[in-house]
């Protein structure tokens, strides 16, 4: 991606402009825009203005920007705006698949270095390309409903800001782009280098509201977004913490999945206890630490492939219930006891890890056995599928019982003894599991 794959993604929207984003559907694109884009303004009875929502609006891609499309609106079907009227912000759904499906959701409050306002704004409107974008350059303040931002330009009269609402806070991402939040409305007088816009998180909140595609989050464009959270090693000696980052990241490059094609074909959705947490970012984290695990246990790439033989061997199971450890892994013998073989590890992710060793493994028959919600002949022969179960093991179980139970060993190798390090660490893993 690059500078010019901010113009592509960004659209001349009626009087503004918006930002083209595939959801988690590959049948829609969305256009995010502020709410005010898609207003106009008439008197009424009494001889004031209010704002009448538009019945049309037309929009352009920034390859075609004299072809205009005219677009009906048709409010809870295909136009969708936040419930808070101080929330500038909207959603248009347009039925097909652009193919606008590399930019990503950045919830960032702080820090918006290498970001740009992307947009069309009045001042070009009138040349062959009416496209523009300016330098974010600080941030001046944020809250929940609004960032208040400060551009590298300090002064910029009307037309040369008016027309870039509903543009979006963007930048390059490797061959990604990710979105930050979108131009809320333009000052009517001069811009004195600062903007307001609003959080991607309230977009987020109109998807919730209405049920919605979710927007794609931007730890699906890059596995390191999600590596980072695994290989902290904060319980492990400050000498051995660099080796062991260094052997694990080395061994990340054998996960051969596409995150975001397993989400889109619900290839997982059987590995969530609650189906809404699918699109938390601790599931995938704790999904990406099962795939590293099964690579060193199986000494394979870890792909598709491999995910499907492992379901029934070794089965990745997350939940984010507050439920008691026992209460929890009750649930999950339940939950996993379908298509698996004799002697089944179930493998847990969950928000909170427990704090003992006999609480991050435990036996099947140490689990109390909740029948009382018995209610359906699926869940009895769950019920009898249980006793295929050998066992629990928490994720984390492999860090703080296994390789940090062998630091002295392992600590004994040089810091850029990587494939030593990886080879040691796959013996330790192999004895933790068939132990």
């Amino acid at each position: 991606m690059n500078e010019n794959d901010l113009k592509r993604y960004t659209v001349i929207l009626g009087g503004g402009s918006g930002v083209l984003f595939q959801p988690l559907d590959e049948t829609k694109t969305y256009i995010l825009s502020a709410k005010h884009v898609f207003y106009k303004k008439e008197p009424n009875d009494r001889g004031t203005d209010i704002n009448v929502l538009l019945s049309s609006i037309d929009y352009c891609f920034s390859d075609k920007q004299s072809v205009p499309i005219t677009f009906e609106i048709k409010e809870g079907e295909n136009y969708f705006e936040h419930s808070d009227e101080n929330v500038d912000a909207a959603i248009l759904i347009l039925n097909e698949n652009l193919g606008f499906n590399q930019i990503f959701v950045d919830q960032r409050m702080t820090s918006f270095n290498e970001f740009n306002l992307t947009g069309y704004p009045n001042s070009k409107r009138k040349t062959d390309d009416k496209y523009d974008k300016l330098i974010i350059s600080d941030l001046n303040s944020y809250d929940d409903s609004l960032i208040a931002l400060r551009l590298v330009v300090n002064h910029l009269d009307h037309e040369q800001i008016t027309g870039f609402s509903g543009g979006g806070i963007m930048k390059t991402n490797g061959d990604s782009l990710l979105l930050a939040g979108i131009q809320s409305k333009t000052p009517i007088g001069p811009c004195n280098g600062e903007i307001q816009i609003v959080p991607i998180k309230r977009f987020e909140e109109i998807i919730q509201q209405n049920n919605l595609p979710q927007l794609l989050p931007n730890f699906f464009s890059k596995i390191d977004l999600l590596l980072g959270s695994i290989i902290e090693f904060n319980h492990t000696t400050p000498n051995l913490r660099p080796k062991l980052q260094g052997a694990l990241r080395r061994q990340a490059k054998q996960i051969k999945c596409d995150l975001k094609d397993i989400y889109n074909r619900k290839i997982l959705n059987k590995s969530a206890i609650k189906t809404n947490s699918l699109s938390s970012k601790q599931f995938w984290v704790s999904f990406l630490e099962y795939a590293i695990i099964i690579s060193l246990i199986e000494d394979l790439e870890f792909n598709e492939e491999l995910l499907n033989s492992m379901s029934k061997k070794r089965k990745f199971i997350f939940s984010d219930s507050s439920k008691s450890i026992y209460d929890l892994y009750s649930d999950i013998l339940m939950f996993a006891a379908e298509n698996i073989d004799d002697q089944c590890q179930v493998l847990v992710g969950t928000s909170i890890p427990p704090t003992t060793t006999k609480t991050r493994r435990m036996s099947t028959a140490k689990v109390p056995q909740n029948i009382y919600n018995v209610d359906d002949d699926e869940t009895i022969d769950r019920i009898a599928l249980r006793s295929k179960i050998k066992e629990i093991i928490h994720i984390k179980a492999i860090e703080l019982d296994c390789i940090n139970e062998n630091d002295a060993v392992l600590d004994l190798f040089s810091i850029d003894q990587f494939d030593e390090i990886l080879t040691e660490i796959k013996k330790i893993v192999n004895e933790f599991f068939n132990n």
